[in-house]
């Protein structure tokens, strides 16, 4: 069986870019082959293409931080799981593909009914918000937290995850306005 995926070529802009096809991957002992629903398109997967994110790949690689998909197939020694179960990977690299194949202990179940388009917009931006509110910044109800980025992915999701938290939170974000060239920044309060 064959599949596609999406390799950066060369550190670059989107002409890095390619689609390939290929052989579909075989999961090894302990892995399982998951078919990708969706895959989060995120701020370092675009570093990662440029080659300037940390935990950038050699080229060429197949971005893809993070996922939702349907077990396709087990490989050896796989138990508690079974092919046509909804999951969540943050396989860091590999998302961009039609099959991935993950250890079987980084599959997280997805409750059912959610749509995959927006159960992968949790992963990695909801992850990143509650260890930088509570494993970074150790927040405490009542603090007031400013948050550059508001409207971004990490930014609304530190926002929705402070309110719950007890927290006054704000915001900054960018509105960029065409006119004579010129860029205005906007600043306010996120009603809470």
């Amino acid at each position: 069986m064959r599949h596609t995926r999406i390799i950066v070529t060369h550190y670059g802009g989107p002409d890095a870019l390619q689609v390939v096809e290929e052989e579909c991957p075989d999961p090894k002992g302990g892995e399982v082959r998951v078919r990708v629903l969706a895959a989060g398109v995120s701020l370092p997967d675009l570093m990662a293409r440029e080659g300037i994110h940390p935990e950038t790949p050699t080229v060429p690689f197949t971005p893809g931080w993070d996922l939702v998909g349907v077990v396709d197939r087990l490989g050896d020694g796989v138990s508690g799981i079974r092919p046509g179960q909804v999951v969540a990977a943050l396989p860091i690299s590999g998302a961009y593909a039609e099959f991935i194949c993950l250890p079987q202990r980084e599959l997280v179940p997805v409750p059912a009914g959610l749509d995959a388009g927006e159960a992968v917009s949790l992963i990695l931006n909801y992850i990143t918000a509650y260890q930088m509110l509570h494993r970074s910044a150790k927040v405490k109800p009542g603090q007031r937290v400013l948050i550059h980025g508001a409207a971004g992915g990490v930014g609304s999701a530190l926002l929705q995850l402070g309110r719950v938290a007890g927290l006054e939170m704000y915001g900054t974000l960018w509105n960029v306005f065409i006119a004579r060239g010129v860029g205005r920044c906007r600043a306010g309060r996120h009603p809470n």
